[in-house]
């Protein structure tokens, strides 16, 4: 008796390689409904601050002709382009430019979902998945509401997770021929050149190298997690522009958040993925030390019936994801014994600053998927019934119901009518509303007091009562006559007798560099230079450490990368 449902070659004549990108446009337009009709509203929690993250891009660019380095608008002043949430050397960046950052940014969470459904359905096709049985796992995984809940929380960067079957389905193809390992880097090096340059980096890369673990029975050979490696190495040498920049920031200011001793308890597990009404201002985590976006990931009965036919009757075929399923569940029960898998995780590089364990659920929801996916194609072989209408039924039913779910979600991501502030002539620091930051950018000011965000240093600046300084003179008196503001430039044009030192508020950064190659100092964290008798005018500007070396390697890196594959056939022909 077979497993699954077996391909015939009548089948594959049959298939109409163009339909899945039809059905899923479909599901994607449907998804798109919520957002169309407030497709000029604000977002709600974290949209605001990555609206203004992603602006602050644009205005460089657009507004001042600058590469942007700096973002002066968040905190008193902190990195942008070395921020590993922060696109710009990544083509969605023309969504941006073209439809301005707050459309731009809805295009692309549309433009995730999409791409995450075609990058699911060819991933169970390359498994053995029949035309039938993969038109599952793209439903279940990306039509979680783990999905709808982070990107209507504003998670910019999970977005980015829409990669993770594209990554492993050119491991899969890499498996068969090598040259595949480039098309891993050049996925891993988009998502750190876009903002997937924490969480879904460093997710999908472990993940990949565990479903590569399996592959060393299967081929009884080492090199299949070798591969892996390779693929997330050579993405790093093809993003070196930006991660080395990111890492050498990262490493003078690591970030490890407070109380990592963190669980979910397993009494939540029901709820997470099987309750219905998966609301963001649900009350279920009441109690619990985050909301309900990050607890959420809806999979419902049908998905779990067709995971349970699927290891019945296929367990060969399916246990590997179900070992994978089964320890990504223990990593998000988190810190619930000391050998629990999350506190050994913490242990390792770039995994000590990851906070809150519920994430790692997208993992077992990634590994189910295709288990219900060959589940649908046990079912077909097992009852024999006609494949094409048993197909229809459960994506159907399966799509209606995560729809059901997911939709009232993004129904309450736009909800903030958007606001017209007056726009101030020169730039300014304000103290500012954490919750209101796009409001400031919009006027031209600086939000000293902004949301948490992971790779910045607290809110900076001059502060006299409730008022915000630009400059101030430390010790002997400079008189600033006048500035000139841009997000990457300061010229400061002076005037003083004895000379003295002049404090700027803009946080510091050793990027900061006078033209005249004179000394920035830090001072209480804020940028802060001698003004001689004979200075004039005095500009300063900034660019990251490290940024140049990057370019260098980045550029040969991806040179290397096109070349070899056409070196080699033709020394090969």
């Amino acid at each position: 008796m077979a497993y699954y449902y077996r391909e015939t070659p009548e089948d594959r004549l049959e298939e109409k390689t163009w339909l899945p990108y039809i059905v899923f446009a479909v599901v994607t337009a449907i998804l798109s409904w919520p957002i169309i009709t407030t497709l000029s509203n604000w977002g709600i929690r974290d949209w605001d601050l990555f609206t203004t993250l992603h602006a602050s891009v644009v205005r460089s660019i657009v507004e001042y002709g600058q590469f942007p380095f700096w973002n002066p608008y968040i905190g008193g002043g902190n990195i942008l382009f070395a921020h590993p949430e922060v696109p710009v050397l990544n083509p969605v960046v023309l969504l941006y430019l073209v439809f301005g950052p707050l459309i731009g940014l809805k295009i692309q969470l549309l433009l995730a979902y999409y791409c995450g459904f075609i990058g699911t359905y060819k991933l169970a096709r390359a498994f053995g998945i029949s035309i039938y049985g993969s038109y599952i796992p793209p439903l279940v995984f990306m039509l979680s509401s783990y999905f709808a809940l982070h990107f209507s929380a504003g998670h910019i960067p999970f977005h980015y997770f829409a990669a993770l079957p594209w990554l492993v389905f050119v491991y899969k193809k890499s498996l068969d021929n090598p040259w595949y390992i480039l098309w891993m880097s050049a996925i891993t090096a988009f998502m750190i050149l876009g903002s997937g340059a924490a969480v879904p980096v460093v997710f999908s890369l472990f993940f990949l190298f565990l479903f590569s673990l399996f592959d060393l029975s299967e081929r009884n050979r080492f090199w299949p997690p070798l591969y892996a490696i390779a693929g997330g190495v050579g993405g790093v040498l093809i993003a070196a522009v930006k991660f080395l920049p990111m890492a050498d920031y990262l490493s003078r200011h690591p970030w490890v958040p407070d109380g990592t001793v963190m669980t979910t308890p397993l009494s939540l597990l029901p709820t997470m993925l099987f309750n219905f009404n998966q609301s963001m201002f649900s009350g279920y985590a009441q109690g619990y030390v985050w909301g309900w976006h990050e607890y959420g990931a809806y999979l419902g009965p049908l998905a779990v019936i067709l995971v349970a036919i699927g290891l019945l009757f296929a367990f060969k075929r399916t246990w590997s994801f179900l070992v994978l399923a089964v320890f990504s569940l223990l990593l998000v029960l988190g810190s619930f014994a000391s050998w629990a898998p999350w506190e050994l995780l913490h242990k390792l590089p770039a995994f000590e600053s990851m906070r809150v364990p519920s994430r790692f659920i997208i993992l077992a929801l990634f590994a189910l998927a295709f288990i219900a996916g060959i589940g649908l194609d046990r079912l077909i072989a097992l009852f024999k019934f006609r494949r094409g209408a048993m197909t229809i039924l459960f994506f159907i039913a399966i799509a209606g119901t995560h729809l059901l779910v997911s939709l009232p979600i993004l129904g309450e991501a736009f909800t903030r009518e958007a606001e017209q502030p007056e726009i101030q002539a020169d730039f300014r620091q304000i103290q500012g509303d954490p919750n209101r930051m796009y409001a400031a950018f919009l006027a031209n000011e600086g939000t000293v007091r902004a949301a948490w965000l992971s790779a910045y240093r607290g809110g900076r600046g001059i502060f006299d009562g409730q008022e915000m300084q630009e400059w101030y003179s430390e010790g002997e008196f400079v008189q600033v006559i006048d500035r000139e503001f841009s997000p990457n430039r300061l010229v400061f044009h002076v005037r003083t007798a004895a000379g003295g030192q002049l404090v700027v508020g803009q946080g510091y950064d050793p990027g900061w560099r006078r033209a005249d190659d004179g000394a920035i100092k830090e001072f209480h964290d804020l940028l802060s230079f001698r003004v001689y008798p004979h200075d004039e005018r005095i500009e300063l500007y900034y660019r990251p450490d490290y940024f140049a070396v990057g370019l260098i390697v980045s550029i040969v890196s991806a040179l290397l990368a096109i070349a070899a594959p056409i070196v080699y056939r033709k020394l090969s022909s």
